[in-house]
């Protein structure tokens, strides 16, 4: 049996020592990989044990390739093993299914024995697992195809299975479901404290009824009957386990049920709920005639109301008497029809809405009688008055809200803004109303703009924060909220959150230098250090002089790298320090520490730009790197190109120039034949104000830096 390993570590350094190790022990064969992509490469073509990783690695540390290890792999055995040891690794690890985590550094023997056995541990107890996944997988399959719901509870009563129809049915997912109590989860709340007693009395006695009809509640709140066949569970000792409950939903069956035994009844309400009474009024004998459903909706029996038209005017609202009187007078007089809403007395004193509609009865010989429908409106006209007191408080509050508020038709045109919009956009309101809100927008953010407002028409409702361009091109940051009403307009709110991204954005910054400092100090500086304990620790293993004498030279070469790392912590900690100044490129250049190669300086005497208070250190690494890694370089120029953009300041060299793949990784912190740094440096320096550099030259004719200026970020100084 041999167990295979993939180790993970960017410092190769460390893969001679780890292989030292594991060379020693019969069963373990290791393969090496230097980054996260690479080892997830190789996972695609090659399978393995165990899986043992570093954290700090660049572009994809140890936690992101254990996420996607777990993604794509499933259990597959991983231990965290870095010099790193700060607390919240620990736990990012644990959270994220690491099965061990383990520290660099102390003794190494004791250090990689601990290893060693959790690595053979780890890859007896995934055997044993897959083969008990396997058996279970096999009888939960059988489960999941049955048409019926299926469920275990434990003695406790949690959930420790449940079959797919039963999550269909009850509408929770399986992490809602399983593991949960299944009375706090399941059970209506009415019947949740009775059902848990019998359930423990049955687990006591361990016996429980082998059939029963129970109720279930779903997520969203209904409650269905299941007809449950009930058998306990044991293990291969005869040990109590649980239950396994499996049966039917007869939910619709009992429903057709009690539907046919009550219809009748709910006839006989819903007759007595509409709100409606049935009448007739002759008018040459003065008679009102009710239907049974009059004192149920105004107090009264249809007899006390029978005697006709005085009774009936006396329980008209005074403030209405008038309107009705002369409406009932028109429509007898030209026996029109009639559709009237007033208020009348209840037989309890207080006051209720009734629409009235009546119709001359079409018989030729009972012109002298009106039918038709008495129905209580009340709470349709309180909901209008109260609807009329709140959209005049709904407007109070738009004309006050300290946020823009709008009002837009279906092609985004502006029909109406509140103050708050004049402030903030600059313009006047007359203004904004001749206006499309797609005005507003930023070019670059225009097409998806366009489709948020796409899904805005075909959903209702839309969230975005936007960058919106005001009078004299002035940008504000807004969260926009808008909602389609029920006419086809569009309502928008925006709050002004400018203030908030751009201290969002300093507060990033300010955290992400501090994790790349920490990263230098703690991590990367803590490497070495392991890596030169292991190599002093093999010294003796090398018994040729000319051996050891190459690992004392490669332990100078880490103590300089140590000697690196803390010097470019010291310069890159006061990046963005200092507030951003302008500078005269020209002066700069000329100012540069030349060692024998003069740089041709093309750009304009009076060219600045905005930058950082460091851009110095720009040009200087700029040189240096063409010094030190350009080969025999004999020329370097610097000058000035203009585009749609800004402008690009050029850097050439007629050196070795760079590989194509090498092109978009030598700006990564870390990447280089040295330290790595420099080139990194000198594009934070620039980015502190939207600054970019990138590296377009042709490899074997030497190196071309262009840095990108946007147009707000130089000037000429002869213009000012």
């Amino acid at each position: 049996m041999t167990i295979s390993i993939l180790y993970v570590d960017d410092d190769t350094d460390y893969h001679i020592i780890v292989s030292k190790f594991f060379e020693r022990e019969a069963d373990l064969s290791a393969t090496f990989c230097s980054t996260a992509h690479a080892a997830l490469d190789l996972l695609e073509h090659e399978s393995f044990d165990v899986i043992v990783s570093d954290y700090m690695m660049p572009v994809m540390d140890g936690i992101s390739l254990l996420k996607e290890v777990r993604k794509r792999h499933g259990r597959l055995p991983f231990i965290l093993f870095t010099g790193r040891g700060r607390e919240e690794v620990v736990i990012q690890a644990i959270n994220n299914g690491a099965d061990y985590y383990l520290q660099k550094g102390g003794d190494f023997v004791s250090q990689f024995t601990d290893l060693i056995h959790k690595i053979r541990s780890l890859y007896e107890k995934n055997a044993i697992e897959n083969l008990a996944r396997e058996n279970e997988r096999r009888f939960r399959k059988t489960l999941d195809r049955i048409h019926m719901v299926a469920f275990h509870l434990d003695e406790n009563g949690t959930v420790q299975y449940c079959n797919d129809y039963l999550l269909s049915l009850t509408g929770w997912t399986r992490d809602e479901f399983l593991h949960k109590d299944f009375f706090e989860v399941a059970v209506p709340p009415e019947l949740r404290e009775k059902k848990k007693r019998l359930y423990k009395e049955a687990v006591s006695k361990e016996s429980i009824s082998q059939h029963e009809e129970m109720k279930i509640l779903l997520r969203s709140g209904e409650i269905r009957d299941l007809d449950i066949i009930n058998t306990d569970l044991r293990d291969e000792k005869g040990r109590f386990l649980g239950y396994m409950c499996i049966g039917e939903d007869v939910t619709e069956k009992k429903r057709v049920r009690n539907e046919a035994l009550s219809w009748k009844r709910r006839y006989e309400k819903l007759t007595a709920k509409t709100g409606q009474i049935a009448y007739e009024y002759d008018i040459d004998n003065d008679i009102l005639l009710l239907d049974e459903s009059a004192s149920h909706v105004i107090g009264y029996t249809p007899d006390e109301l029978k005697n006709g038209k005085e009774l009936w005017l006396n329980i008209i609202h005074p403030d209405d008497y008038e309107n009705v009187f002369d409406t009932f007078l028109w429509a007898v007089t030209e026996s029109e029809e009639f559709d009237l809403s007033y208020r009348i007395r209840h037989k309890n004193g207080s006051y209720i809405w009734i629409q009235i509609r009546g119709f001359f009865d079409p018989a030729p010989d009972s012109r002298s009688k009106i039918i038709g429908i008495i129905t209580d409106i009340t709470r349709e006209k309180e909901a209008e008055i109260a609807l009329l007191k709140s959209e005049e408080k709904f407007k109070l509050y738009l004309e006050k809200s300290p946020h823009l508020v709008f009002i837009l038709d279906r092609d985004g045109f502006i029909s109406y803004t509140n103050p708050a919009g004049e402030q903030l956009t600059g313009y006047t309101s007359a203004e904004i109303t001749q206006m499309n809100i797609f005005d507003f927008i930023l070019p670059e953010d225009l097409a998806e703009t366009q489709v948020t407002f796409h899904n805005l028409l075909e959903r209702g409702y839309a969230h975005k924060k936007l960058t919106l361009v005001g009078k004299n091109q002035k940008c504000m940051c807004v969260d926009a909220d808008a909602i389609l009403l029920e006419g086809g307009e569009i309502l928008g709110f925006c709050q002004d959150i400018t203030e908030n991204v751009v201290n969002e954005k300093k507060i990033a910054e300010i955290s992400r230098k501090l994790q790349l400092l920490q990263s230098i100090t703690r991590h990367d500086v803590m490497n070495v250090v392991t890596s030169i304990r292991g190599y002093m620790y093999l010294l003796n293993d090398f018994e040729e002089p000319a051996e050891k004498e190459r690992i004392s030279t490669t332990i100078v070469g880490l103590l300089k790298r140590i000697e690196n790392l803390i010097h470019f912590s010291r310069e890159y900690e006061q990046i963005g320090v200092h507030s951003p100044t302008w500078q005269n490129i020209a002066d700069l250049i000329e100012h540069i520490h030349a060692s024998g190669i003069q740089v041709r300086c093309m750009i304009p005497k009076d060219l600045a730009l905005y930058a950082d208070p460091m851009l110095d250190h720009v040009f200087a690494n700029l040189y240096h790197n063409s010094i030190n890694h350009g080969g025999d370089v004999t020329e370097i120029s610097c000058f000035m190109e203009t585009d749609e953009q800004g402008i690009r300041i050029i850097w050439e060299d007629n050196g070795v120039g760079i590989p194509s793949e090498e092109k978009d990784r030598i700006f990564i912190l870390g990447y280089g034949k040295n330290s790595g740094f420099g080139l990194y440096f000198i594009s934070e320096v620039l980015a502190m104000t939207g600054i970019t550099i990138t590296e377009t030259g042709e490899y074997g004719k030497g190196a071309r830096f262009e840095i990108s200026v946007p147009r707000a970020m130089y000037r000429f100084e002869s213009e000012q």
